[in-house]
């Protein structure tokens, strides 16, 4: 059995047990489906409310996708822009920080306010919540490539730019796309609380909606989406790094 297969098994048998552990409890407890519906309940939602949940998947994965390429480019572009330039670096890096600090709930307002309740604001925020891991996984790829391979290109008259360009970009891909699966497991979550604070559609207009209606087992339908399409999103990000980076011991481009 492969590291690989071992521990899809791993995780989808602790899910498995997990979800038995749930439905037990709930059914010798005999709690109401208002307060904690059982995983069978749930499913049985999920299953009724399938024509509705489509349009909202849909808005939800296509911020979330766009907003994820969108932060991806500019952290990588920015890290290679300070490996460049290193007096950018210092300017930019208290903008950054002072970013990150700054919760999505309260630049969603200003966001909207500036580019309105559609697409644009909702991919907005999702690359200012995951660009930071790409920019400071692939600053830290560039910065820390063997000095060997770049003093090898300088002895045979590389400039800078070559030293950049054959050296340290490729040897920054593997430390972008580690990046890259970290700020993947963000973006749907930014994408729901945009969609939470101001939104017609999208898997956080649906959560909003049932906790309205007291709906508790939509509510958990929601959160089952969201766990579902940021697992996608990972394997993705997982099978692209494979793809990428085929010289890398298989473990480490889990």
């Amino acid at each position: 059995m492969t590291p690989r297969t071992r521990a899809a098994l791993v995780g989808g048998v602790t899910v498995a047990v997990l979800i038995a552990a749930w439905e037990a409890a709930v059914r010798m407890g005999d709690l109401p489906p208002f307060v904690l519906p059982a995983p069978s309940h749930v499913a049985a939602t999920a299953v009724g409310s399938a024509p509705l949940l489509g349009p909202h998947v849909l808005t939800t994965a296509t911020e979330a996708v766009l907003g994820l390429a969108l932060g991806a480019t500019v952290g990588w572009l920015l890290a290679v822009l300070t490996a460049t330039i290193p007096t950018t670096g210092q300017v930019a890096q208290p903008v950054v920080l002072l970013s990150q600090t700054i919760p999505t709930v309260v630049l969603a307002p200003l966001m909207i306010l500036w580019a309105g309740f559609g697409l644009t604001s909702k991919v907005v925020l999702v690359a200012l919540t995951v660009f930071f891991p790409v920019l400071i996984a692939s600053s830290a790829a560039i910065r820390d490539v063997d000095a060997e391979h770049a003093d090898m290109v300088a002895g045979l008259g590389g400039t800078r730019r070559h030293q950049l360009w054959i050296v340290r970009l490729p040897a920054s891909v593997p430390g972008a796309l580690a990046g890259l699966r970290i700020a993947a497991t963000y973006a749907v979550g930014a994408a729901v609380v945009s969609e939470y604070l101001a939104g017609a559609s999208g898997i956080g207009v649906f959560i909003q909606r049932s906790r309205k209606a007291y709906a508790v087992d939509q509510i958990f339908v929601g959160i089952a989406l969201i766990a579902i399409l940021t697992a996608v999103l990972v394997l993705a990000i997982v099978a692209l790094r494979r793809a990428l980076t085929p010289w890398q011991p298989a473990h480490a481009r889990l």
